[in-house]
């Protein structure tokens, strides 16, 4: 696990919207996906990074009675506060992240802020469990074959 980068954690395509689209679609896509953020960004073609919209910020903008139709960009987290890691990030970087700005996506972002996909502590976890899993089988003895 020590030489596992951001890039490697990246397990499918992200799910994208652009800022302009009413939030509810977000809420449609994350539903549908079974996921908790949806990634927004400039437009579909560039996929350059513009915020990220969570399950969070589904219940605070419900919480606030906002209209359905209010754009992504106006409900999510834009701009700098967006938590990002670098492709060749370690994975221990992104853990890190995690923690330190208490979030449970870190969007993966190529050296021109391209989206390339999302790391939730999901992830993070069970890939956590697989090596637990492998360590408490290495206690066992080895079997001759």
């Amino acid at each position: 696990m020590v030489d596992v980068r951001a890039i490697d954690m990246v397990r499918k395509k992200p799910l994208v919207i652009t800022e302009d689209k009413p939030f509810i679609e977000a809420v449609d896509l994350m539903a549908k996906e079974n996921t908790g953020s949806v990634v927004i960004v400039e437009d579909l073609n560039s996929m350059k990074l513009r915020g990220i919209i969570t399950e969070r910020d589904v219940i605070r903008a419900l919480a606030n009675r906002l209209p359905l139709d209010t754009p992504v960009g106006k409900v999510g987290t834009m701009g700098p506060r967006v938590v990002r890691a670098r492709v060749d990030d370690p994975i221990s970087a992104v853990a890190s992240l995690m923690v330190n700005y208490r979030v449970r996506h870190v969007i993966v972002v190529d050296e021109n802020d391209v989206v390339v996909g999302v790391i939730s502590i999901r992830d993070l976890l069970g890939d956590l469990e697989a090596v637990r899993e492998v360590a408490r089988l290495d206690r066992y003895p080895k079997v001759r074959e």
